[in-house]
């Protein structure tokens, strides 16, 4: 089965050839087509993946997928980020955008060097495709203080994968491969693909289901992920909310099996133990978790979700299942916060108190994120949550400049 990779890349071309070769995928280079890459004006890799793979279908009237990549680094705000391959300015070498990432980390400690390669992959039946197949992948390490190794290209001789003594570029192929966000990405396509390019062009129409997105979204407490939700439900009346199970004692205002389904510790115990959670996590000494089973129902299904959860939960849906959105909400402020959190009047001082301390803790997990909204203006944010689950995130994304202020406000 044909299918043209919509990049000049070299390295990348032979990754992705071997990675996806077991799937009976056969990857031509868009120059073989004599197509060169367009002008990658994205502001996310979603944008710029799916633009390059439309540009390339367009031409040739095959298939096409297309990746974007890039590593964003922590002390410098998540820079380079899209701007990954060109750095250093348009047509800069690997050893050049290399040069200037270290020149910028100078006197940076090396605890303070977290870094992450992220990459978005888009399959397009055709240019104008409207279900296009998307697979995420995302690597997390840190960046050493000089070059080590020869192998893979981009930052790699400058990347050290988390729990790694070696940087990506002293990895073989084959360890890269199995580890590597591009790899992780990779996987889940060709899973996907096989399936999805059987249904023939997108113009003849989709003869499986199309497979819903999960949205998980995350804040600390008291900052209203719960009414924004609430709101994006009722704008968004297609999108289905993903109920969680819990040990908490539940409220009077609360009915099982519309907030949560409320089950005992022993229950709990009993679906962890068999297996049935998709992510479960201990908060605040009560239990959450939830369900594998309807969620991957629905997705198969179609259908839309979004998943109202802590930060540790959403580190193991976002491991078990890559493809997911997810969201964090941040509070104006300290003070925002508390008075929200005192206004519940649903919690002890004590109970309070912990809550506060608890959610710079919570909120240090911002980087961990696709997008990061603010919870200022309420009718604003709610904007935002819908402009994200119908593909318009543009602005929204986790590492722009304009929270910087802000988030050291609030980490302090």
């Amino acid at each position: 089965m044909k299918v043209v990779l919509a990049s000049g890349n070299a390295g990348k071309l032979r990754e992705l050839a071997e990675l996806l070769a077991p799937s009976g995928l056969a990857v031509l280079p868009q120059a073989a087509f004599g197509i060169d890459t367009p002008p990658e004006t994205g502001v996310t890799f979603r944008d710029n993946a799916l633009l390059k793979a439309r540009h390339a279908a367009r031409l040739t009237g095959l298939p096409a997928l297309a990746d974007d990549s890039g590593i964003e680094v922590d002390a410098l705000q998540g820079r380079p980020g899209v701007f990954s391959a060109r750095y250093a300015g348009e047509g800069a070498s690997d050893e050049a955008n290399v040069r200037k990432l270290l020149a910028e980390l100078a006197g940076v400690p090396e605890q303070a060097r977290g870094a992450r390669y992220q990459c978005v992959i888009a399959l397009v039946r055709s240019g104008d495709d409207p279900n296009p197949l998307l697979a995420t992948g995302r690597w997390e390490g840190r960046i050493t203080l000089a070059p080590r190794g020869t192998g893979g290209f981009g930052y790699d001789p400058i990347f050290q994968p988390l729990g790694s003594a070696r940087t990506a570029a002293q990895l073989t192929p084959a360890e890269k491969n199995a580890a590597s966000h591009r790899g992780q990405a990779l996987r889940e396509l060709a899973a996907r693909s096989r399936e999805l390019l059987a249904a023939g062009p997108a113009a003849e129409g989709p003869q499986v289901p199309r497979r819903g997105q999960l949205f998980v979204l995350a804040a600390p407490s008291g900052a209203g992920k719960t009414s924004l939700v609430r709101a994006l439900l009722e704008r968004r009346p297609a999108l289905r909310l993903s109920i969680s199970h819990t040990t908490r004692p539940q409220r009077a205002t609360e009915t099982d099996g519309r907030e949560y389904h409320f089950v005992s510790v022993e229950q709990f115990e009993r679906m962890v133990a068999e297996g049935r959670f998709l992510e479960h996590a201990q908060v605040f000494g009560n239990y959450y978790g939830t369900a594998r089973e309807p969620v991957e129902r629905q997705l198969a299904a179609g259908t839309d979700i979004v998943l109202e959860i802590d930060w540790q939960g959403a580190r193991q849906v976002r491991a078990a299942l890559p493809e997911c959105h997810t969201i964090f909400v941040l509070p104006p402020s300290r003070e925002a916060l508390e008075q929200r959190l005192r206004g519940r009047a649903t919690d002890s001082a004590a109970v309070i108190e912990r809550r506060l301390h608890e959610a710079v803790g919570d909120m240090a997990h911002w980087s961990e994120f696709d997008d990061v909204v603010v919870n200022d203006d309420f009718e604003r944010a709610v904007d935002d949550l819908v402009r994200i689950v119908t593909g318009r995130a543009e602005g929204l994304a986790a590492y722009r400049p304009e929270l910087t202020a802000l988030l050291a406000r609030l980490l302090a």
